[in-house]
Parts: C-alpha cells; structure tokens; sequence
C-alpha cells in the first residue's frame, strides 16, 4: 500500500510539468524499473524534435543570460553581501522580463562599455539596475558619523 501511495505521490508531482508541456514525459517513464532502457530512447529522439520546433525567442535567450549572471554574482565570492542582497530584492520585487528591458536599455546606451559577451560587464550593470551604489572608503572614524541606511 505504501508503494502504491508513493507511486500516486511522485505521479502528482509529475503531473504539474505535463499539463505545461515540459520535457516530462521522460520524467513519466522514469519510475517504470523494467523498461527503462527502451522508454530511454524514444525519449532522447521525441524531445530533440521538440526542442528544435520551439527554439525560444532571441528576448527568452537574453533573459535566460541575465538570469545565469545574476545567479553567478549570488555564487561568486568576489560579490559583496550587499551587491548580492541588491539581485535578491531585485529579482524579488520586478519580472524577469523587467529585469531584462532594463540590461537591454543599459546595453543599448552604452554599446562600447558593456558586451553581453563579458559576464563581469553585464554583472556591473546588473548591479547598478538593481539599485546598488558602492560607497567609496570611509577615513576611519567616519563611519559612525553617517547615518544607516533607510530601507530600500
């Protein structure tokens, strides 16, 4: 019985992604232990057609390098907590699809400062979009005399 409540259970996870037409009919075929070999093949051949039929859109691959980037400068040691606390609430409070006409505007305004070729580029960029100005260095002392910082 437990099997067969398992069974139910992982089949309702998989039943979100087939309504939306994703790539899980091969996650369908998955659990089946004994034809795992054969459900194997026809699926690497039925999603290659697939895939090739709907190439995304030049605006969904721009997004899909902006989104690399900005989950890069989350994993990056060399990115200030505060720069990564800016991606976060940026991509907290906007669409992916502001997010990306913001970069694409920024590049088109500066098409010799910033190259969708260069992630650091496009990270600096990502970066001042999302609202984060880095303060240059504070003489010791002065610290405490400025104020803390009000919200975002």
């Amino acid at each position: 019985m437990r099997v067969l409540a398992s069974f139910f259970a992982a089949a309702a996870l998989v039943a979100g992604p087939l309504v939306l037409g994703s790539a899980a009919p091969a996650q369908a075929a998955a659990p089946k232990k004994a034809s795992a070999k054969a459900a194997a093949a026809p699926a690497k051949t039925g999603s290659a057609a697939p895939a090739d039929a709907h190439a995304p859109s030049p605006e969904v691959e721009r997004a899909m390098l902006y989104l690399k980037v900005l989950i890069s400068g989350l994993q990056s040691d060399k990115v200030d907590p505060p720069a990564k606390g800016a991606l976060v609430g940026c991509i907290y409070n906007n669409s992916l699809e502001k997010i990306s006409e913001s970069m694409d505007k920024v590049i088109a305004e500066n098409p010799g400062k910033i190259h969708r070729e260069n992630p650091s580029e496009m990270l600096s960029a990502m970066v001042a979009i999302c609202g984060y100005k880095p303060t240059a260095a504070a003489p010791t002392g002065a610290a405490t005399q400025q104020p803390a910082p009000q919200g975002r």
